[in-house]
């Protein structure tokens, strides 16, 4: 079932889309969206409506470049990813820093961003862990596939290197070990229902209590169990 959404409801993807000089439908084709689609152009539209104007002119800036950039196989991933970066500034200001911005991008490596907690700095780097390339096969030629119910060495040798990455971002932009860091890490499973959400969220508590990267406070963004399910029964 398509949803016919307005513009209107969705004024800061309607400025991205305007401002990349997009006239043809791509991702966030408002007006003729699935309901998978029409869900996630709300949820996104809303991380967005929360940022400040001058974070939302730095976020937009960086995004444009990626409208139009649609992998064969990932589709619009790189354009997903950059917005998630909303999520990590929500994140920032929800546990209450102040000046949360983003760092603009230097010829070397930097965060995402940066504020204050009381008089401690803070560094935030936000990571997408993307369903596999097996998956996104799967998805885009309708193959039936099994779902396991424990999260792979593969997934968590990923996830561990991709944390080390952003430690090390944080380290160069600013060595200081009085530096809060953050990595704020959204989690796109191969399960498209989330129907295991729980019992990989117990096995990612676990992996944090190890300590697996030390010197970096890690956060998950996990949809819960059957998010998309409602919507996919529309479809």
């Amino acid at each position: 079932m398509k949803q016919r959404l307005s513009p209107t409801d969705f004024p800061r993807l309607t400025e991205l889309r305007r401002d990349a000089g997009e006239p043809d439908p791509y991702y966030f084709d408002i007006e003729h969206n699935s309901a998978v689609q029409a869900k996630h152009v709300r949820e996104i539209e809303s991380d967005l409506q929360r940022l400040d104007d001058a974070a939302w002119d730095v976020l937009k800036t960086d995004l444009i470049p990626l409208v139009k950039k649609r992998h064969p196989q990932r589709g619009w991933q790189h354009l997903l990813n950059k917005l998630n970066e909303a999520k990590g500034y929500n994140y920032l200001v929800g546990i209450g820093c102040s000046d949360v911005e983003f760092i603009p991008r230097a010829s070397t490596q930097t965060p995402d961003l940066k504020g204050r907690l009381g008089s401690r700095k803070v560094l935030c780097e936000v990571k997408t862990i993307s369903p596999s390339d097996d998956e996104f096969g799967c998805r885009s030629g309708g193959s039936v596939r099994s779902i396991e119910t424990q999260l792979s060495a593969e997934f968590f040798n990923k996830l561990r290197s991709t944390l080390e990455d952003a430690r090390e971002q944080m380290l160069a932009y600013c060595p200081d070990t009085e530096t809060k860091r953050v990595g704020y890490v959204v989690v796109n499973y191969d399960d498209i229902l989330h129907e295991y959400a729980l019992r990989y969220s117990a096995q990612l508590k676990a992996f944090v209590e190890g300590e697996p990267v030390p010197g970096l406070d890690i956060e998950f963004d996990i949809k819960p169990p059957y998010y998309w399910q409602e919507c996919i029964s529309c479809d």
